[in-house]
């Protein structure tokens, strides 16, 4: 939208001045703006024109004290931390130690120097080697498996092959924009940061205003396409549709979800199902939207675009009879529109991992070639049952039903037990492994299938 078409929808707001007041002196101004819910934005004008100033100036004035109370003196931090903890459902006493919540604020503010050492600690040896290899087999079972897909005419399955030849990889850590591992480059990142021994608070307001303004830098300029939206420390890893790639921070390289000795069946039960799932998110509801190169174009023919749809409403009601138990013992639904797109990453991920790692195994039974040595002690399972348990342990969970409440109202992945057993229950393979009667709880007769 432009300027103007914002102010149409909401006129008490000067929209101008806005982006003004936060546009660096040296940035053009831009000539459209994205706006992802113009209902909300548009609601803004009867909410201002029908509450009363003062209770708008307080709404504002609170919200700066909820977003800076946590970094002042006790007296001030602790009423908000125990009135934070009550309305999540935890312990109001059980209060985090002071080194965790500075570890958090040096994560947040200085998140790639502190990068540079996770790395230097922790990433080490075959782990970059290993998941290029995790990559590559999942790609090439996701190829392997379109022409199996009757619902995908030939003219968007090739264009869905170009696009997984396309897809960039991203593992371990940037090694620009800025290159953690370069000490210059590092500081040239942060030189308009400016920190003080002495100055807590400063130094927490002053880190926060810096990332506003490098994000504001951006506006006019060609997207960085070598920068990266994650620190290597995090344990996350997320899918681009606007660059079309994947990218594994150093964080999720480790146990659980990899261990450079672990057997395959454990990895690819772990970041396997991880590199799936990411991967698949490229042709969930929304990434499918974006073609090759990252554009926002429609790749699809309408035949297709139709089957997908009607497949994906399988999920929606799948997942929509799934619930979890509030804090007053009431049952609530999981939202199977709001967490399609994980769902669907979840299962492409689960299937995409296993057919990816079976194929390897039946190949090499002996594991000459690929590590799938038994584990002493678990000779009663089997390396494919030990791939589906591993998968479980990746999302083992513990949440109080106040939280369990808040994720299902707010978060676009479905509890973890949903994530699990959702995706399981959709698996012939793990049906056949564990022999699951049909129409038993983890064997349905009506399954759900995409990708």
């Amino acid at each position: 939208m432009t300027l103007s078409e914002i102010t149409k929808y909401s006129p008490a707001i000067d929209w101008g001045l806005f982006v003004d007041h936060l546009l660096p002196s040296a940035a053009p101004h831009p000539s459209h703006i994205v706006v992802t819910s113009p209902h909300y934005i548009g609601n803004l004008t009867e909410l201002i024109q029908s509450e009363p100033s003062r209770n708008i100036q307080a709404f504002l004035m609170w919200r700066a004290i909820h977003a800076y109370a946590g970094a002042l003196s006790e007296p001030i931090r602790e009423p908000i931390r125990q009135m934070n903890a009550k309305l999540i459902g935890a312990d109001p006493k059980a209060v985090k130690p002071r080194w965790d919540v500075c570890l958090d604020e040096v994560d947040n503010s200085i998140g790639f120097l502190v990068g540079r050492y996770y790395v230097l600690e922790k990433f080490g040896g075959d782990a970059k080697k290993y998941t290029d290899e995790f990559v590559k087999s999942i790609k090439d079972i996701f190829v392997k498996r379109l022409p199996e897909l009757s619902w995908i005419d030939d003219k968007t399955r090739q264009r869905a092959i170009e696009k997984v030849d396309k897809l960039i990889q991203k593992i371990g850590y940037p090694d620009s924009s800025p290159n953690v591992m370069s000490p210059l480059s590092l500081l040239e990142y942060y030189s308009d940061l400016e920190l003080k021994e002495d100055d807590y608070f400063g130094n927490y307001l002053r880190s926060r205003q810096w990332a506003i303004s490098e994000e504001w830098s951006q506006v006019g300029k060609t997207p960085e396409k070598k920068k990266w939206l994650m620190n290597p420390q995090e344990v996350n890893a997320y899918y681009n549709p606007s660059f079309n790639e994947i990218v594994f921070p150093a964080g999720i390289l480790q146990n659980p979800f990899f261990g450079s000795n672990y057997p395959d069946y454990l990895n690819y039960g772990g970041i396997g199902a991880v590199v799936g799932h990411e991967l698949t998110h490229g042709f969930d509801n929304n990434g499918r939207q974006f073609d090759a190169d990252g554009k926002l174009v429609e790749w699809w023919t309408n035949e297709t675009s139709t089957q997908f749809d009607e497949k994906a409403e399988c999920f929606i009601k799948q997942y929509s009879n799934f619930t979890v138990i509030d804090e007053k013992g009431n049952a609530l639904h999981v939202k199977g529109k709001l967490t399609l797109g994980e769902n669907l990453a979840d299962n492409g991920g689960l299937r995409e991992a296993y057919l990816a790692w079976k194929q390897q195994y039946d190949s090499d039974k002996e594991s000459k070639k690929y590590n799938n040595v038994r584990l002493p002690g678990l000779d009663d399972l089997s390396p494919e049952q030990l791939f589906f348990i591993n998968y479980g342990r990746i999302w083992c969970n513990k949440a109080t039903p106040a939280q369990a409440k808040k994720g299902v109202l707010t978060d676009e992945h479905s509890p973890p037990k949903w994530r699990v057993n959702g995706a399981i229950q959709n698996s012939v393979d793990f049906a056949n492994v564990f022999k699951c009667p049909a129409g038993s709880p983890m064997n349905p007769v009506h399954k759900c299938e995409l990708w």
